[in-house]
């Protein structure tokens, strides 16, 4: 069983990963912080509500995140991607945020916790950078961070050389680069890749869970707007999803280890870059974390399917 601490902002591909974390029976999730991203944080956290409250699992700590990026300016919000609610084509019923837990709540968690928990970043990293800038913070005491963020010699999806979450808030970014001792980097390498397709979740609504009759207004939603962008794609990249999949199943995906670092300003900002010649030069006093730059694509596919259907108990 993991121990899962996830950082959220949901949006569609965030949905998706809630969903597949609280149906995988190898996954306890210890809470949910919801901030800005995709939508703004007052709807990532309804939008959070809505799901918990669907797997009757309001036992779960629903905890507030950042409202907007550390440099102040006013965050972008991607409502045109995601639907006017951040749920594609659904119009969420919004229980009453009655458990909702403030910021502290999260060392709080760790505490708890310690080496026998994970923190899984799905959104911009705002408030993880809170984290790491309050004193005494205990995030070295966690087992592992995984952050959805980056593009690693490959195109971004913001500018044409920034990944979103960076992008969103590149001075967050760098500070979690900067002082992250046990960081995995999942980027756009294989997010983009991680694509469903509305048939496979036509096939998979088929099977009841708490999420059925939802998830493919979702996709359908989600992947009308992602066709201007990838024209022959059919469906739509799920990234988040592949961090959870990561935790679970390692051995299908190729991991390397480098100094990762973040642009903050300039035509580059939001840029992720590591030394990749073949003898590196490492700053000194700079860690040096984990990035993942391929996967077995159609083995998450099958992942997908078994978790979203239900039947990961039985695959």
């Amino acid at each position: 069983m993991k121990n899962v601490l996830i950082f959220a902002d949901p949006g569609v591909d965030d949905a998706f990963a809630l969903m597949y974390a609280l149906l995988h029976p190898e996954i306890n999730i210890t809470g949910i912080v919801s901030g800005y991203g995709n939508v703004s944080q007052v709807d990532a956290l309804k939008n959070a509500a809505y799901l918990l409250n669907l797997a009757d699992r309001k036992d779960i700590p629903l905890i507030s995140g950042a409202t907007g990026p550390l440099s102040g300016t006013p965050p972008e919000y991607f409502y045109n991607i995601h639907g006017e609610k951040g749920l594609g084509g659904i119009e969420p019923l919004y229980p009453s945020p009655s458990f909702l837990y403030p910021f502290p709540t999260i060392f709080d968690i760790i505490s708890t916790y310690k080496d026998d928990l994970t923190i899984v970043n799905l959104s911009r990293m705002t408030t993880l950078a809170m984290c790491f800038l309050q004193p005494n913070n205990n995030l070295q005491d966690v087992d592992e961070i995984i952050v959805m963020g980056g593009a690693f010699l490959v195109p971004g999806n913001a500018t044409p050389l920034a990944e979103a979450n960076v992008y969103g808030d590149p001075d967050a970014a760098e500070i979690v680069a900067r002082n992250g001792q046990q960081l995995t980097f999942v980027p756009l390498n294989i997010s983009n890749r991680a694509v469903i397709s509305k048939e496979i979740i036509k096939y998979v609504k088929q099977f009841p869970t708490p999420f059925s009759s939802i998830i493919e207004p979702i996709l359908s939603y989600y992947s009308k707007q992602y066709k201007p962008i990838l024209p022959t794609i059919n469906g739509a990249p799920l990234h988040d999803v592949t961090l959870l999949s990561y935790l679970l199943n390692k051995s299908r995906y190729s991991v390397v280890q480098k100094q990762i670092f973040v642009l903050t300003a300039g035509p580059s900002k939001g840029m992720t870059y590591a030394d990749f010649r073949a003898v590196p030069e490492p700053l000194p006093f700079y860690p040096i974390n984990k990035m993942i730059l391929d996967f077995d694509a159609g083995w998450f596919v099958q992942d997908f399917i078994n978790v979203l259907s239900g039947q990961q108990k039985n695959a």
